[in-house]
């Protein structure tokens, strides 16, 4: 298959993260920088592990009883240091002054109402206890709370400030200090760099809002000057709002990274871990063999890095492509060998990598191989590829396979993890099409976390010659209570009831998880739809099990008309929707992710955050790949760069 390609919290609350491009401002949710972990990552107020509520709870809990983070009075006000974070910060009746190294940079509030009519505000001076400082201004309160997940920012309204006739609510902030401010063409991100030749210190991005009944609101930024706009629908809208950014943590390249590289191709992540492939990487003198790069985050949490290991095959020739999928479940990572273009080297193959116990390390010695027992040349074996979070299931997808005379219908095979460690393993079953059409190109994959639910999408699009051949469909397999046997019986087979012939519904690019760890949630994107502009279906598993229909829950996309290739990539949790479109964001690419509402997953155009790097051009293919682990996103550009770039990923959080 050719695949070229911070938060008002107003009784309603507004809380906004900062972030750098070097360190990350962060912190739930609205912060000031940071180094810290990923695992504060959450697009808005619901995202699997500790709500944010909670996480909040419990970092102003430590803050108080840590006396690293209390707040002590000074000349002027009071001062905060945070060592976790790598900032200070002085409380003034001016406003809040945060210092990063050498960079000083000042936010003050100066106003809020709705639309234009807005109402100055004096100044205060702030009052503070333990490591809590507030500004009280009657009905706005402005306030920050210092703990481990960073320097937590945010305004509460008692009540709406006056008539809204129309207008947004509006909270004005005066920016000032060492760093020039620059908004992004969607008003979401605000980038601060020293002027506008050098790369940005940091980042003002993700804004995102949703009512106390989960209801999505519009939320964006206004830069005039020096003073920034927080600009929010809340028309109908159940107070309190909560308007919550992420922020690029780290992007991750290679020490030996090269043009044609083409790094970021596939991702994947587990825990403090993640894999990148590059497939076009030169090894040895050999073109385009391929390698696989595992990035460890550090004690101090993501940073800009490279590699903490490079993963290559001991037999491995020019061409194979290794990369071209990867997957990781804790201390196993598998690696495909196949070019995205579907013509590799012999049938493909999946290399298997075990963690060595004193950390993972460079190497081309893996513990086994897996492949197709009736495996042909360019069946395309390895190009999509899926291991469960307990490791003991790889899904492996084959585009070109052929089956009952059928070219490129398409097959899937089921590896379940021996006992006895053998260095080639076959498949344990094949999954096929209950009938099997040319070029449906059965072969996207994604598996639950226990390796008993799989997803497969059958595109219905003939790729070496761009003719489609019908809509798409995707198909549920569940494991039956023996285990794993081959079999064309589907439990579900899932299409879109608006669909049309080349949307190519289904496409779950390698790495992407279109299935939810639990099995009850499909995120089935369709690129192609409505002229490339693309479209992401969210299914959710009935009280009594899959079964086949074409009523989706919701639909997702994009409000903007542009040709986006919304769905190239995605990733689902039951909560969290993350679809990547590889030419939205003017032709950077872009990831949005998508919130579940406390009433269940509805049709919506409006994402809850966006995710874009820091450094990002037109052409990288942002958002070719994409996974989630835990609370933290990891996004390929495997274009990035000069030419064609040798590519990186970038890792979002708080």
């Amino acid at each position: 298959m050719s695949y070229k390609r911070s938060v008002v919290k107003l009784l309603v609350g507004i809380l906004c993260t900062i972030g750098v491009a070097q360190a990350q401002f962060q912190g739930k949710p609205s912060a000031l920088p940071s180094h810290s972990s990923p695992d504060k990552f959450h697009p808005s107020s619901v995202w699997p592990g500790l709500p944010p509520v909670a996480q909040a709870h419990v970092s102003a809990t430590l803050g108080r009883e840590v006396s690293g983070y209390h707040v002590s009075r000074s000349d002027a006000g009071f001062h905060a240091e945070n060592a976790r974070q790598r900032l200070a910060a002085d409380f003034l009746p001016q406003g809040v002054r945060v210092s990063h190294g050498a960079e000083r940079w000042t936010m003050s509030l100066r106003s809020y109402g709705y639309g234009d009519v807005i109402q100055s505000l004096d100044r205060v001076v702030p009052q503070a206890s333990v490591n809590r400082v507030e500004y009280r201004r009657g009905s706005l309160t402005e306030w920050y709370v210092n703990g481990p997940v960073g320097l937590e920012q945010g305004f509460t309204l008692k009540e709406p400030p006056g008539i809204a006739k129309g207008q947004p609510l509006t909270i004005a902030l005066l920016l000032s200090g060492d760093l020039k401010a620059a908004l992004d063409q969607q008003g979401t991100a605000l980038s601060l760099s020293r002027n506008h030749l050098t790369k940005p210190e940091l980042r003002y991005a993700g804004l995102t809002a949703h009512d106390a009944t989960g209801q999505e609101l519009s939320a964006w930024l206004e830069l005039e000057g020096s003073e920034l706009r927080l600009r929010v629908r809340d028309a109908g809208a159940r107070y309190p709002v909560v308007v919550d950014p992420v922020v690029q943590l780290a992007e991750l390249t290679a020490s030996d990274g090269a043009d044609g590289d083409f790094m970021g191709i596939s991702v994947a992540s587990s825990g403090n871990t993640v894999v990148v492939g590059a497939p076009g990487a030169a090894v040895g003198g050999r073109l385009g063999q391929g390698a696989a790069y595992v990035f460890v985050k550090p004690p101090t949490g993501w940073k800009d890095m490279t590699e903490t290991a490079k993963l290559t095959a001991s037999d491995g020739l020019d061409g194979d492509g290794f990369g071209g999928s990867v997957g990781i479940a804790g201390n196993t990572i598998v690696v495909g060998a196949c070019p995205q273009s579907g013509m590799c080297n012999g049938p493909g193959k999946v290399y298997v990598y075990l963690k060595p116990q004193n950390g993972w390390h460079t190497t081309s010695n893996y513990a086994a191989i897996l492949a197709a027992s009736d495996g042909l040349p360019n069946d395309g074996f390895s190009n999509e590829m899926s291991i469960s979070e307990d490791g003991s299931t790889v899904v492996v997808g084959a585009a070109n396979a052929t089956v009952d005379g059928q070219p490129s219908a398409g097959k899937v095979y089921v590896f379940t993890k021996p006992r006895d460690g053998r260095k080639t393993v076959n498949e344990t079953a094949q999954l096929t099409e209950p009938t099997p059409t040319a070029f449906d190109d059965f072969c996207c994959v994604s598996v639950s976390a226990d390796g008993s639910t799989i997803f497969v999408g059958a595109l219905q699009f003939d790729f070496p010659d761009n003719v489609p051949t019908g809509p798409g469909e995707a198909f549920i397999y569940v494991r039956p209570p023996g285990g794993w046997k081959s079999t064309s019986d589907a439990k579900a087979v899932l299409t879109a009831s608006d669909g049309v012939t080349g949307d190519i519904f289904g496409f779950c690019q390698a790495g992407s998880s279109c299935l939810s760890s639990d099995g009850t949630t499909v995120l089935a994107p369709a690129p192609y739809a409505d002229g490339l502009h693309g479209k992401a279906y969210i299914f959710v598993r009935p009280g009594g099990g899959w079964m086949s229909t074409s009523q989706f829950n919701a639909e997702l996309t994009l409000s903007d008309g542009q040709t986006d290739v919304f769905g190239w990539s995605a990733a689902v949790t039951n909560n969290l929707a993350l679809v990547g479109a590889v030419i939205g964001n003017g032709g950077t690419g872009g990831a949005y992710a998508f919130v579940k509402p406390k009433t269940g997953w509805t049709t919506t155009s409006n994402f809850n955050a966006q995710l874009i790097p820091s450094d990002g051009q037109r052409g990288d293919d942002f958002a070719f790949s994409l996974a989630i682990s835990g609370q933290t996103a990891v996004v390929g550009a495997p274009f990035h760069g000069i030419g064609n770039g040798p590519g990186a990923a970038y890792v979002f959080g708080k």
